[in-house]
């Protein structure tokens, strides 16, 4: 098997999940996928090979979801090897679902291998909500699951984007001028509180793009997100 990284597991997952008609995203408040079809939430998290990082994850996340899968990918030596058999008899015991993703093949196709019955416990309900949350406020997927090292697109990030894109347009921005093309008080609070320092109050509620802002529109790990509000806004 070639060299591969977690990351090259997130698209045909990815793929699994839409045809069966979820939406999904990565990278959401610490899980790698999270997959949604109206009432039904899943989670789940990429790994190179089963281990015991993988299964603490997996019971971390069952405490908010009833539905997690480990996605890893398909064995060498197929389902009669002892160790595969014994891997599937504990997600099973655990209520863990398994997707494999064919990695040594030119389809990379991914397969559910079991699913999870649902039947633990919710007790994280304030992590339940963080997460359907942050799913529903994401307009798109700018993530790729498996990606640690990269600057996660977060609903709040994405906002600050969306902002750069809108004052690249405008030149200067008000509270007053937002409200006007549409956009609510946590935009502006947004513009106001200025985390990531890409805008400048170049005089009372008057604001522009900063240098540091400026390096974001042109930065790389954001080139989808300007794109795609470049268009929009």
């Amino acid at each position: 098997m070639n060299s591969f990284s977690e990351s090259d597991l997130y698209e045909p997952v990815k793929k699994l999940f839409i045809e069966m008609g979820f939406d999904v995203r990565s990278e959401v408040k610490d899980c790698d996928i999270v997959a949604v079809k109206q009432e039904n939430t899943i989670v789940a998290e990429l790994k190179k090979s089963f281990n015991i990082t993988l299964v603490y994850q997996l019971l971390q996340r069952q405490t908010f979801c009833k539905n997690v899968y480990a996605v890893i990918p398909r064995p060498k030596k197929g389902a009669k090897d002892k160790n595969w058999k014994n891997m599937l008899k504990l997600c099973k015991r655990l209520d863990f679902g398994v997707i494999t993703v064919a990695i040594d093949s030119p389809t990379k196709l991914a397969q559910i291998i079991c699913s999870p019955e649902g039947i633990t416990k919710i007790t994280n309900y304030k992590q339940k909500k963080s997460v359907e949350k942050e799913m529903v406020l994401r307009s798109e997927d700018f993530n790729k699951g498996g990606i640690n090292c990269k600057k996660i697109v977060t609903v709040y990030r994405e906002k600050a984007i969306k902002l750069l894109c809108v004052l690249k347009k405008e030149k200067t921005l008000t509270s007053a001028k937002l409200k006007e093309l549409g956009y609510d008080k946590s935009e502006y609070s947004v513009l106001y509180n200025n985390f990531y320092k890409w805008f400048t109050k170049i005089e009372k509620g008057v604001y522009c793009i900063s240098e540091e802002g400026e390096k974001a529109l042109i930065n790389e790990e954001y080139k989808n997100v300007v794109e795609f509000y470049s268009k929009s806004v």
